[in-house]
């Protein structure tokens, strides 16, 4: 007897979608230009992206070349994620970790963008990848306190932000979140300050080193704007 179809997309197949967006903003392309250069309809990427359906191996060769990686650049962190699910425990990050994240986000989205409010917008992003995220729930988010907000909808936030859906789902991933982290500090104190300094000149500094160079734009921010 034929086996039949198992359905919607499995753990793995997530796993694929989470790596595929980390990848992408690791090197620096859009979600419009990765479409654009893989040949996909916007229609086809949101469906798959959403957990509606998996992407296929021609889809994961296809994503590779347009990223201009190996194959395997690809899968191996989606492997690592899906093992580390089959593993005793969570490295899940809590509601307080989760919070403190979120208003990173929010405080570099406001300091590039101050209208409209956040929270508007991002109910209404999350709202067009099929998701629904309300008020009460995004707001307890931010504050740290428990919601039913699923993985789904917090990879449509992180989506929203276009940062990897890995920083607001696992506590470490090696390499990423450390260097993020201290990338959004970077680029939050560069857009409140005004320091005419591209953030692409510092994508060589160790996170240690980002944390102080956005110390340092804070502190000599008033400084050179007094001087004007």
């Amino acid at each position: 007897m034929g086996r039949q179809g198992s359905g919607g997309p499995n753990a793995f197949s997530r796993a694929v979608v989470d790596a595929v967006d980390d990848l992408r903003v690791q090197r620096g392309v859009s979600t419009p230009a990765l479409i654009e250069r893989a040949g996909f309809s916007r229609g086809y990427y949101y469906k798959r992206t959403r957990g509606e359906t998996p992407f296929s191996t021609n889809d994961v060769q296809t994503i590779a070349e347009a990223l201009g990686v190996p194959i395997r650049t690809l899968l191996e962190p989606a492997i690592a994620a899906s093992d580390r699910r089959d593993e005793p425990g969570s490295d899940r990050p809590d509601a307080a970790l989760l919070g403190y994240r979120l208003r990173k986000l929010v405080a570099l989205h406001v300091a590039r963008t101050p209208a409209p409010p956040v929270d508007r917008a991002v109910r209404a992003a999350v709202a067009k990848r099929g998701r629904l995220l309300a008020g009460a729930d995004w707001e307890q988010l931010l504050t740290g306190g428990p919601t039913e907000v699923s993985d789904d909808d917090l990879r449509a936030v992180a989506e929203f932000f276009d940062v990897p859906a890995e920083y607001l789902l696992r506590v470490a991933m090696p390499g990423i979140v450390d260097v993020l982290d201290a990338r959004l500090e970077v680029e939050t104190a560069l857009a409140e300050t005004g320091v005419g300094i591209a953030a692409r000149s510092v994508n060589a500094a160790s996170p240690a080193e980002l944390l102080a160079i956005a110390e340092a734009i804070r502190t000599a921010a008033p400084t050179e704007r007094g001087s004007r």
